[in-house]
């Protein structure tokens, strides 16, 4: 094929991407990142670093923050019981947010000092997505794909892992407890957990190694001004159906954490 200015022209879409709403041509494209990959360089120190991180999980058990993972009407036809629309079709899917739509939860990062300062120092380009998702016991998170390819999505698996799968695009992984995972999130992904104890994932975006540390710059700005503006725009507008809205309504719908199953439970299922 001819080169434009030098380069290669963009390889076409992958079929998975279809979905994704927003693809900037020309970034590499791979369903899972090997950590041998560039821009990987902090998956080691993640993994070295995941005991630190589930004791601060392990010490929100009985504190306030988890809340429904939901989100608005338009962006699934599963609509939940209370509010807004759910991404899983059985089970429960709570989340517990650190950083989302660049807005920082100070509260919640209050309680995880040690996890905020981990995920600052080794992601300097983070995306401002961070958050615990917990699934219970045969959840499965429905087939979708992110909102654009211009980031990845870090998970690293820290408790309740067995029984827990990832497909990105026809790739199917088998999630185990301390090792992270890497992927392009505007393939089609889905998520399954049919272990006897609530899987906790801790979760966070990258802008992709691609971008340069000016372009990063410039996005991030683009991005927090759109979002400053829709923010605004939902507190303003008689519609509760929208993220910034359903974050607010959702924050106080658990009151205890019995929906947490772990093993040292004396009523935890075999």
């Amino acid at each position: 094929p001819p080169r434009i200015n030098r380069k290669n022209p963009p390889k076409p879409l992958s079929n998975w991407q279809m979905g994704c709403p927003d693809v900037v041509p020309g970034l590499r494209a791979s369903p899972f990142w090997s950590r041998e990959m560039a821009g990987m360089e902090f998956v080691a120190e993640l993994e070295a670093n995941c005991g630190v991180i589930k004791e601060e999980l392990l010490a929100l058990r009985g504190q306030n923050g988890f809340q429904p993972f939901r989100q608005p009407s338009w962006s699934t036809k599963l609509a939940a019981a209370d509010v807004g629309a759910v991404s899983h079709d059985r089970g429960d899917w709570n989340v517990f947010y650190l950083f989302l739509h660049n807005q920082r939860f100070e509260e919640n990062c209050a309680k995880c000092p040690k996890t905020v300062a981990f995920i600052d120092r080794v992601a300097p380009r983070q995306y401002k997505h961070a958050f615990f998702s917990a699934l219970n016991p045969g959840t499965h998170v429905i087939a979708h794909t992110g909102p654009t390819n211009k980031k990845l999505r870090v998970h690293l698996p820290l408790l309740g892992v067995q029984g827990s799968r990832l497909r990105v695009a026809d790739q199917v992984q088998e999630q185990q407890e301390g090792h992270c995972y890497v992927f392009d999130d505007s393939f089609e992904h889905e998520a399954w957990h049919d272990g006897s104890e609530t899987r906790i994932v801790l979760i966070f975006d990258l802008w992709h190694p691609d971008f340069s540390d000016e372009e990063v710059k410039f996005l991030s700005y683009l991005q927090k001004s759109q979002l400053k503006a829709e923010r605004a725009a939902s507190e303003e507008a008689d519609d509760d159906d929208n993220f910034f809205a359903l974050l607010r309504k959702t924050q106080r719908l658990l009151h205890n954490d019995h929906w947490w199953i772990s093993a040292a439970d004396p009523d935890c299922p075999d």
